[in-house]
Protein backbone atom coordinates (compact mmCIF):
# COMPACT_ATOMS: atom_id res chain seq x y z
CA UNK A 1 0.00 0.00 0.00
CA UNK A 2 1.15 3.87 -0.74
CA UNK A 3 0.12 4.60 2.61
CA UNK A 4 1.08 3.02 5.73
CA UNK A 5 -0.24 4.55 8.23
CA UNK A 6 -2.95 7.90 8.20
CA UNK A 7 -2.26 10.97 9.09
CA UNK A 8 -4.63 13.28 10.59
CA UNK A 9 -4.30 16.49 8.80
CA UNK A 10 -5.90 14.54 5.11
CA UNK A 11 -6.83 16.52 2.13
CA UNK A 12 -9.80 16.41 -0.23
CA UNK A 13 -10.78 16.95 -3.95
CA UNK A 14 -13.61 15.41 -5.07
CA UNK A 15 -12.60 12.65 -7.78
CA UNK A 16 -15.39 13.48 -10.45
CA UNK A 17 -15.81 13.36 -14.00
CA UNK A 18 -14.01 16.13 -16.23
CA UNK A 19 -11.51 15.87 -13.12
CA UNK A 20 -8.70 16.73 -15.37
CA UNK A 21 -9.01 20.44 -15.22
CA UNK A 22 -5.49 22.24 -13.75
CA UNK A 23 -3.31 19.44 -14.82
CA UNK A 24 -0.87 20.75 -16.82
CA UNK A 25 -0.40 18.10 -19.79
CA UNK A 26 -3.19 19.02 -22.34
CA UNK A 27 -4.47 17.22 -25.78
CA UNK A 28 -5.40 13.49 -25.07
CA UNK A 29 -2.97 13.16 -22.03
CA UNK A 30 -4.76 15.26 -20.09
CA UNK A 31 -6.54 12.04 -18.43
CA UNK A 32 -4.75 8.79 -17.42
CA UNK A 33 -8.01 6.63 -17.37
CA UNK A 34 -11.54 6.89 -16.28
CA UNK A 35 -14.60 5.31 -15.47
CA UNK A 36 -18.02 5.29 -16.34
CA UNK A 37 -18.48 8.39 -13.19
CA UNK A 38 -14.91 9.19 -12.92
CA UNK A 39 -12.37 11.04 -15.03
CA UNK A 40 -8.23 10.80 -13.24
CA UNK A 41 -6.05 13.57 -14.08
CA UNK A 42 -2.31 12.17 -16.15
CA UNK A 43 -1.17 13.80 -13.66
CA UNK A 44 -2.65 11.65 -10.76
CA UNK A 45 -1.09 8.65 -12.62
CA UNK A 46 2.35 10.30 -12.46
CA UNK A 47 2.26 11.15 -8.94
CA UNK A 48 1.53 7.34 -8.56
CA UNK A 49 4.72 6.09 -10.53
CA UNK A 50 6.58 8.40 -8.59
CA UNK A 51 5.27 6.83 -4.89
CA UNK A 52 5.64 3.03 -6.97
CA UNK A 53 8.68 3.86 -7.72
CA UNK A 54 9.69 5.06 -4.04
CA UNK A 55 8.42 2.20 -2.81
CA UNK A 56 10.47 0.08 -5.12
CA UNK A 57 13.53 1.43 -3.84
CA UNK A 58 12.28 0.46 -0.30
CA UNK A 59 12.02 -3.52 -1.85
CA UNK A 60 16.55 -3.45 -2.64
CA UNK A 61 19.70 -2.62 -1.73
CA UNK A 62 20.47 -2.09 -6.06
CA UNK A 63 21.25 1.29 -6.28
CA UNK A 64 20.84 1.09 -10.07
CA UNK A 65 16.94 0.60 -10.60
CA UNK A 66 17.07 -0.65 -13.65
CA UNK A 67 19.32 -3.61 -12.38
CA UNK A 68 17.05 -4.59 -9.63
CA UNK A 69 14.33 -7.17 -9.54
CA UNK A 70 11.18 -6.42 -6.71
CA UNK A 71 9.04 -10.07 -7.04
CA UNK A 72 11.21 -11.65 -9.40
CA UNK A 73 10.52 -9.13 -11.93
CA UNK A 74 12.59 -6.22 -13.05
CA UNK A 75 12.27 -2.88 -11.12
CA UNK A 76 11.20 -0.40 -13.79
CA UNK A 77 7.89 -3.07 -15.07
CA UNK A 78 7.03 -3.56 -11.38
CA UNK A 79 7.15 0.09 -11.30
CA UNK A 80 4.78 0.97 -13.94
CA UNK A 81 2.68 -2.09 -13.01
CA UNK A 82 2.27 -0.92 -9.56
CA UNK A 83 1.25 2.57 -10.01
CA UNK A 84 -1.67 1.04 -12.20
CA UNK A 85 -2.91 -1.25 -9.22
CA UNK A 86 -2.53 2.63 -7.01
CA UNK A 87 -4.12 4.80 -9.72
CA UNK A 88 -6.92 1.63 -9.15
CA UNK A 89 -7.51 2.56 -5.34
CA UNK A 90 -8.66 5.95 -6.16
CA UNK A 91 -11.39 4.68 -8.32
CA UNK A 92 -11.72 2.13 -5.54
CA UNK A 93 -12.31 4.16 -2.66
CA UNK A 94 -14.52 6.71 -4.90
CA UNK A 95 -17.10 3.94 -5.47
CA UNK A 96 -17.16 3.32 -1.91
CA UNK A 97 -17.44 6.70 -0.79
CA UNK A 98 -20.93 6.57 -3.02
CA UNK A 99 -22.43 3.74 -1.78
CA UNK A 100 -21.55 3.93 2.01
CA UNK A 101 -23.27 7.73 1.43
CA UNK A 102 -20.02 9.38 2.95
CA UNK A 103 -19.12 13.26 2.24
CA UNK A 104 -16.87 15.45 4.22
CA UNK A 105 -17.77 18.48 5.58
CA UNK A 106 -17.61 21.73 4.82
CA UNK A 107 -15.19 22.29 8.38
CA UNK A 108 -13.37 19.31 6.45
CA UNK A 109 -12.97 20.49 3.46
CA UNK A 110 -11.50 23.19 5.04
CA UNK A 111 -8.66 21.25 7.11
CA UNK A 112 -8.01 19.59 3.77
CA UNK A 113 -7.16 21.72 1.82
CA UNK A 114 -4.96 23.88 4.30
CA UNK A 115 -2.85 20.58 4.74
CA UNK A 116 -2.89 20.01 0.64
CA UNK A 117 -1.27 23.38 0.13
CA UNK A 118 0.84 22.77 3.13
CA UNK A 119 2.23 19.89 1.27
CA UNK A 120 2.56 20.68 -1.62
CA UNK A 121 4.53 23.82 -1.13
CA UNK A 122 7.07 22.18 1.48
CA UNK A 123 7.86 19.54 -0.46
CA UNK A 124 5.56 17.70 -3.23
CA UNK A 125 5.80 20.95 -5.29
CA UNK A 126 10.05 20.13 -5.41
CA UNK A 127 9.24 16.78 -6.52
CA UNK A 128 6.65 16.72 -8.69
CA UNK A 129 5.98 20.28 -10.52
CA UNK A 130 8.79 19.22 -13.20
CA UNK A 131 7.14 15.93 -13.76
CA UNK A 132 3.41 17.25 -15.46
CA UNK A 133 1.84 17.16 -11.97
CA UNK A 134 0.10 20.18 -10.91
CA UNK A 135 -1.37 21.10 -7.48
CA UNK A 136 -4.60 19.75 -8.60
CA UNK A 137 -4.11 16.58 -9.57
CA UNK A 138 -1.64 15.98 -6.47
CA UNK A 139 -4.61 16.76 -4.41
CA UNK A 140 -6.44 14.19 -6.16
CA UNK A 141 -4.10 11.57 -5.91
CA UNK A 142 -2.47 11.99 -2.45
CA UNK A 143 -5.10 14.49 -0.32
CA UNK A 144 -7.84 13.26 -1.57
CA UNK A 145 -6.83 9.78 -1.52
CA UNK A 146 -6.27 9.86 2.09
CA UNK A 147 -9.16 11.35 3.78
CA UNK A 148 -11.29 9.01 1.59
CA UNK A 149 -8.96 5.92 3.17
CA UNK A 150 -9.82 7.11 6.46
CA UNK A 151 -13.52 7.82 6.07
CA UNK A 152 -14.37 4.27 4.35
CA UNK A 153 -12.07 3.05 7.26
CA UNK A 154 -14.51 4.60 9.71
CA UNK A 155 -17.62 3.35 8.02
CA UNK A 156 -16.60 0.18 7.72
CA UNK A 157 -15.13 -0.54 11.13
CA UNK A 158 -16.72 1.97 13.43
CA UNK A 159 -20.22 1.77 14.85
CA UNK A 160 -22.96 0.95 12.43
CA UNK A 161 -20.09 0.10 9.93
CA UNK A 162 -20.49 -3.84 8.18
CA UNK A 163 -17.72 -4.91 10.21
CA UNK A 164 -18.16 -2.79 13.25
CA UNK A 165 -15.77 -3.44 16.16
CA UNK A 166 -17.88 -3.57 19.45
CA UNK A 167 -17.66 -1.02 22.40
CA UNK A 168 -16.55 -3.24 24.79
CA UNK A 169 -13.59 -4.76 22.59
CA UNK A 170 -12.56 -0.78 21.97
CA UNK A 171 -12.60 -0.73 25.53
CA UNK A 172 -10.46 -3.69 26.29
CA UNK A 173 -8.03 -3.18 24.14
CA UNK A 174 -7.69 0.77 25.49
CA UNK A 175 -7.32 -0.30 28.85
CA UNK A 176 -4.98 -3.32 27.92
CA UNK A 177 -2.76 -1.00 26.00
CA UNK A 178 -2.22 2.28 27.29
CA UNK A 179 -1.17 4.20 29.71
CA UNK A 180 -2.44 7.73 31.12
CA UNK A 181 0.39 9.56 32.85
CA UNK A 182 0.89 13.36 34.16
CA UNK A 183 4.51 14.06 34.12
CA UNK A 184 6.98 17.45 34.22
CA UNK A 185 10.47 17.07 33.13
CA UNK A 186 14.30 19.21 33.51
CA UNK A 187 16.69 18.96 30.99
CA UNK A 188 20.27 18.00 32.73
CA UNK A 189 21.79 21.05 31.17
CA UNK A 190 22.66 24.09 32.53
CA UNK A 191 22.68 27.63 30.21
CA UNK A 192 25.06 30.65 30.43
CA UNK A 193 22.02 32.98 30.96
CA UNK A 194 18.31 32.69 32.00
CA UNK A 195 16.65 34.20 28.67
CA UNK A 196 18.52 31.13 26.83
CA UNK A 197 17.25 28.71 29.29
CA UNK A 198 13.56 29.93 29.09
CA UNK A 199 14.30 29.41 24.86
CA UNK A 200 15.85 26.05 25.39
CA UNK A 201 12.84 24.63 27.77
CA UNK A 202 10.02 25.94 25.52
CA UNK A 203 11.45 24.34 22.75
CA UNK A 204 11.85 21.32 24.73
CA UNK A 205 8.66 21.45 25.77
CA UNK A 206 7.03 21.12 21.85
CA UNK A 207 8.37 17.65 22.10
CA UNK A 208 7.84 16.93 25.34
CA UNK A 209 10.59 14.23 27.13
CA UNK A 210 11.19 12.88 23.79
CA UNK A 211 14.18 15.05 22.64
CA UNK A 212 17.76 14.71 22.98
CA UNK A 213 19.75 17.04 24.61
CA UNK A 214 21.63 17.59 21.18
CA UNK A 215 18.15 19.31 19.97
CA UNK A 216 17.74 21.38 22.70
CA UNK A 217 20.89 22.53 22.69
CA UNK A 218 20.99 23.31 19.43
CA UNK A 219 17.57 25.30 19.60
CA UNK A 220 18.96 27.59 21.87
CA UNK A 221 22.01 28.31 20.05
CA UNK A 222 21.17 31.32 18.85
CA UNK A 223 21.19 33.05 21.72
CA UNK A 224 23.70 31.10 23.99
CA UNK A 225 25.61 27.76 24.43
CA UNK A 226 24.55 25.40 27.10
CA UNK A 227 26.57 22.18 28.73
CA UNK A 228 26.21 19.35 30.44
CA UNK A 229 25.65 19.19 34.06
CA UNK A 230 28.26 18.33 36.34
CA UNK A 231 27.97 14.99 38.96
CA UNK A 232 27.57 17.65 41.80
CA UNK A 233 25.06 19.53 39.72
CA UNK A 234 23.12 16.66 38.86
CA UNK A 235 22.89 15.80 42.89
CA UNK A 236 21.79 18.68 43.99
CA UNK A 237 19.04 18.93 41.29
CA UNK A 238 17.95 15.40 42.30
CA UNK A 239 17.45 16.11 45.57
CA UNK A 240 15.40 19.15 44.91
CA UNK A 241 13.52 17.20 42.62
CA UNK A 242 13.32 14.80 45.71
CA UNK A 243 11.47 16.71 47.68
CA UNK A 244 8.86 17.48 45.03
CA UNK A 245 8.84 13.59 44.49
CA UNK A 246 7.99 12.91 48.32
CA UNK A 247 5.02 16.29 48.23
CA UNK A 248 3.49 14.27 45.25
CA UNK A 249 3.90 10.59 47.11
CA UNK A 250 2.48 12.05 50.48
CA UNK A 251 -0.81 13.63 48.18
CA UNK A 252 0.85 17.23 49.28
CA UNK A 253 1.38 18.33 45.54
CA UNK A 254 0.16 16.86 42.43
CA UNK A 255 2.49 16.30 39.50
CA UNK A 256 1.30 19.24 37.65
CA UNK A 257 1.62 21.52 40.92
CA UNK A 258 4.47 20.43 41.36
CA UNK A 259 5.93 21.25 38.08
CA UNK A 260 4.56 24.97 38.34
CA UNK A 261 6.15 25.24 41.70
CA UNK A 262 9.87 24.45 40.52
CA UNK A 263 9.21 26.42 37.27
CA UNK A 264 8.13 29.69 39.82
CA UNK A 265 10.82 28.75 42.32
CA UNK A 266 13.50 28.82 39.13
CA UNK A 267 12.29 31.44 36.46
CA UNK A 268 11.78 28.30 33.73
CA UNK A 269 8.65 26.87 31.36
CA UNK A 270 6.55 24.58 32.86
CA UNK A 271 6.76 21.45 31.09
CA UNK A 272 3.97 19.85 32.45
CA UNK A 273 2.39 17.08 30.33
CA UNK A 274 -0.66 14.98 30.64
CA UNK A 275 -0.63 12.11 28.18
CA UNK A 276 -2.51 9.06 27.13
CA UNK A 277 -0.66 6.71 24.76
CA UNK A 278 -0.40 3.12 23.66
CA UNK A 279 2.82 2.09 25.36
CA UNK A 280 2.15 -2.08 24.85
CA UNK A 281 0.81 -3.12 21.04
CA UNK A 282 2.47 -3.92 18.22
CA UNK A 283 1.24 -1.39 16.38
CA UNK A 284 2.52 1.71 19.45
CA UNK A 285 4.50 4.47 17.78
CA UNK A 286 5.04 6.52 20.75
CA UNK A 287 7.73 10.22 20.97
CA UNK A 288 8.76 8.95 24.49
CA UNK A 289 11.78 7.99 24.86
CA UNK A 290 12.49 3.46 25.27
CA UNK A 291 13.63 4.03 28.59
CA UNK A 292 10.75 6.26 30.09
CA UNK A 293 7.89 3.78 28.06
CA UNK A 294 9.62 0.39 29.98
CA UNK A 295 9.73 2.36 33.40
CA UNK A 296 6.34 3.58 33.14
CA UNK A 297 5.15 0.22 31.70
CA UNK A 298 6.37 -1.04 35.06
CA UNK A 299 4.72 1.30 37.32
CA UNK A 300 1.33 0.64 39.20
CA UNK A 301 -1.54 2.44 38.93
CA UNK A 302 -0.83 5.54 41.35
CA UNK A 303 2.02 5.23 41.44
CA UNK A 304 4.75 8.47 41.36
CA UNK A 305 8.40 8.07 40.61
CA UNK A 306 11.75 10.33 39.61
CA UNK A 307 13.62 9.10 36.55
CA UNK A 308 16.30 9.82 34.94
CA UNK A 309 15.59 9.72 30.86
CA UNK A 310 18.27 8.84 28.22
CA UNK A 311 20.82 10.99 30.38
CA UNK A 312 18.84 14.21 29.25
CA UNK A 313 16.16 14.55 31.59
CA UNK A 314 14.94 13.99 35.30
CA UNK A 315 11.61 13.31 34.80
CA UNK A 316 8.76 13.04 37.69
CA UNK A 317 5.74 10.78 36.07
CA UNK A 318 2.58 9.82 38.08
CA UNK A 319 1.10 6.33 36.63
CA UNK A 320 -2.73 6.97 36.48
CA UNK A 321 -5.48 4.74 36.60
CA UNK A 322 -6.62 3.76 32.87
CA UNK A 323 -10.13 3.06 33.64
CA UNK A 324 -10.81 6.43 34.69
CA UNK A 325 -9.49 7.86 31.03
CA UNK A 326 -11.97 5.11 28.95
CA UNK A 327 -15.54 7.04 28.86
CA UNK A 328 -13.93 9.89 27.53
CA UNK A 329 -11.26 8.76 25.43
CA UNK A 330 -13.48 6.80 23.14
CA UNK A 331 -16.02 9.42 23.02
CA UNK A 332 -12.92 11.20 20.63
CA UNK A 333 -13.39 10.25 17.05
CA UNK A 334 -9.72 10.76 16.43
CA UNK A 335 -9.32 8.48 19.47
CA UNK A 336 -11.81 6.09 18.62
CA UNK A 337 -9.66 6.27 15.29
CA UNK A 338 -6.97 5.25 16.76
CA UNK A 339 -7.89 2.08 18.47
CA UNK A 340 -9.86 1.14 15.35
CA UNK A 341 -6.93 1.28 13.43
CA UNK A 342 -4.69 -0.46 15.60
CA UNK A 343 -7.18 -3.57 15.48
CA UNK A 344 -8.10 -3.71 12.18
CA UNK A 345 -5.73 -0.98 10.10
CA UNK A 346 -3.82 -4.14 8.80
CA UNK A 347 -6.58 -5.78 7.87
CA UNK A 348 -7.65 -3.20 5.75
CA UNK A 349 -5.25 -2.05 4.29
CA UNK A 350 -4.81 -5.40 2.55
CA UNK A 351 -8.36 -5.28 1.71
CA UNK A 352 -8.31 -2.37 -0.34
CA UNK A 353 -5.07 -3.07 -2.08
CA UNK A 354 -6.73 -7.00 -3.08
CA UNK A 355 -9.71 -5.38 -4.25
CA UNK A 356 -7.70 -2.48 -6.65
CA UNK A 357 -5.46 -5.46 -8.15
CA UNK A 358 -8.88 -6.99 -9.03
CA UNK A 359 -10.67 -3.62 -9.95
CA UNK A 360 -12.42 -3.86 -13.45
CA UNK A 361 -14.24 -1.52 -15.79
CA UNK A 362 -10.88 1.39 -16.03
CA UNK A 363 -10.72 2.48 -19.23
CA UNK A 364 -6.58 3.50 -19.18
CA UNK A 365 -5.16 6.05 -21.76
CA UNK A 366 -2.47 4.11 -23.78
CA UNK A 367 -0.94 7.37 -24.61
CA UNK A 368 -0.20 8.72 -21.25
CA UNK A 369 0.85 5.00 -20.02
CA UNK A 370 3.10 5.21 -22.80
CA UNK A 371 5.00 8.80 -22.62
CA UNK A 372 4.77 8.24 -18.52
CA UNK A 373 6.83 4.93 -17.22
CA UNK A 374 9.41 4.87 -14.35
CA UNK A 375 11.43 6.31 -16.52
CA UNK A 376 10.10 9.62 -15.58
CA UNK A 377 12.31 9.13 -11.83
CA UNK A 378 14.89 7.17 -12.68
CA UNK A 379 18.34 8.49 -12.04
CA UNK A 380 21.64 6.92 -12.96
CA UNK A 381 23.31 6.20 -9.85
CA UNK A 382 27.17 7.70 -8.90
CA UNK A 383 29.70 5.54 -8.39
CA UNK A 384 29.74 6.66 -4.66
CA UNK A 385 26.41 5.71 -4.13
CA UNK A 386 27.04 2.11 -5.82
CA UNK A 387 29.63 1.42 -3.90
CA UNK A 388 28.13 2.76 -0.74
CA UNK A 389 25.10 0.04 -1.88
CA UNK A 390 27.55 -3.15 -2.61
CA UNK A 391 29.32 -2.54 0.68
CA UNK A 392 25.25 -2.56 2.76
CA UNK A 393 24.80 -5.36 0.72
CA UNK A 394 27.98 -7.52 1.28
CA UNK A 395 27.89 -6.91 4.89
CA UNK A 396 23.56 -7.76 4.74
CA UNK A 397 25.08 -11.32 3.11
CA UNK A 398 27.85 -11.55 5.78
CA UNK A 399 25.27 -11.66 8.79
CA UNK A 400 22.72 -13.39 6.94
CA UNK A 401 25.07 -15.82 6.73
CA UNK A 402 26.82 -15.48 10.26
CA UNK A 403 23.05 -16.10 11.78
CA UNK A 404 22.33 -19.17 9.97
CA UNK A 405 25.29 -21.06 11.53
CA UNK A 406 24.19 -19.69 14.60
Amino acid sequence: MKLKKFTAGVLACALVAGAAAGCTIGGDESWCAKTSSTTLPAGAYIYELYNAYSEAQSKTTEADMKKAKIDSKDAMTWVNERAKVLTNELFLLDDKMKSMKLSFTSEENTQIKQTADNAWAQQFSNILADKNVSETSFKTAYADYTYKLRKVFQGTYDKGGTKAVSESDLQSYFEKNYSDMDYTYVPLEKQTSSSSASSAASSAASSAASSAASSAAASSSTSSASTAMTDAEKAALKKELDTYLAQVQSGKLTVKEASAAYAKAHGATDNYQNVTEDLSSTTASSSLPADMIKAVKEMKNGETRLLEVSSYYYVLVTKNDITKKTTSYLKDSDNRFKLLYAQKGEEFLKDIEAEAKAYKGVTWNNDVLKKFTADLFYTVPSSSTASKTASAAASSAASSTASSKK
